[in-house]
């Protein structure tokens, strides 16, 4: 059971969809919910004639503070209505990326939540911050797609499986929710044999374990046809009207770059519903 919720500001568009699905599951949960309020400042240096700082920095940084400060004033008001017990906290980011402090702050929560990107300019930004929270913050992201609306607790829900360590960390991390649904589908995509693959019956090891935790599953095992696998992912969700995907969420660090599998680039950039990811 989830108890700590936690929701970084991106100043994208999909915030205030990300907001209103974690005050959604603080709610069904009796969860705290944490939103980070981020402020990004530039590094301050001094001007090339002596060692006070730069006063057109110095500038910059009063006038981002001051925007944050509003910000969370009316975070605070859209919270404070609420029976959610929340925070709000401002959270400056001088020595660090942002979207990495945001990783840090999440390690001491349960479930991270972050705003999906869009095709705009923003979507970049929104990439960073869902990207450092999946590899850096030990915690599942629900990544919340703009304009999506999503209906948590989800009472629908598609359960992408592979015999893998994120795909059984990501079912693992959803139990509380999977627990919560009415109908839950887990897809095998292109099932192979052996002792370390799928076995005999691909996904009946994972379904049976899901039913003795009183998850109401079924199992589909379907062929990818040369087709991507997000894509067939997707497709099934939207054919059975699934309100969130459940997935193995893969990547690793290149260098100082996060750098996401295909699959899971895929249902990052083009799920229309929440995606619980783990890594």
């Amino acid at each position: 059971m989830p108890n700590d919720l936690l929701l970084p500001m991106t100043s994208t568009a999909g915030d205030a969809d990300a907001l209103a699905a974690g005050i959604a599951l603080a709610d069904a949960f009796g969860a705290r919910l944490t939103v980070l309020e981020m402020v990004s400042l530039p590094k301050l240096v001094g001007n090339p004639w002596d060692l006070s700082p730069d006063l057109a920095l110095v500038d910059t940084y009063k006038r981002l503070r001051a925007q944050a400060e509003i910000n969370v004033d009316r975070l605070k008001a859209r919270l404070d209505g609420g029976a959610v017990a929340n925070e709000v906290r401002l959270v400056e980011a001088a020595f660090a990326a942002p979207e990495r402090v945001a990783a840090h702050h999440a390690h001491y929560a349960d479930l991270c939540l972050v705003a999906g990107p869009d095709a705009g300019v923003d979507g970049e930004l929104a990439r960073a911050y869902f990207s450092a929270l999946l590899l850096g913050s030990g915690r599942p992201v629900l990544m919340v797609p703009p304009g999506s609306r999503a209906q948590l607790p989800a009472h629908r829900v598609v359960v992408a499986w592979r015999p893998s360590r994120e795909s059984a960390r990501a079912i693992h991390d959803a139990l509380p929710l999977l627990k919560l649904a009415d109908h839950v589908d887990v897809l095998v995509v292109d099932a192979a044999g052996g002792e370390l693959s799928h076995g005999e019956e691909p996904g009946s090891d994972v379904a049976a374990h899901l039913a003795r935790e009183g998850v109401k599953v079924n199992v589909v095992r379907r062929d990818s046809g040369s087709r991507p696998v997000g894509s067939i992912l997707l497709e099934h969700a939207r054919e059975t009207l699934a309100q969130m995907i459940v997935a193995g969420g893969y990547g690793h660090s290149r260098l100082r770059e996060w750098a996401l599998g295909g699959v899971t680039r895929e249902l990052l950039m083009s799920a229309p519903i929440p995606v619980l990811f783990s890594h």
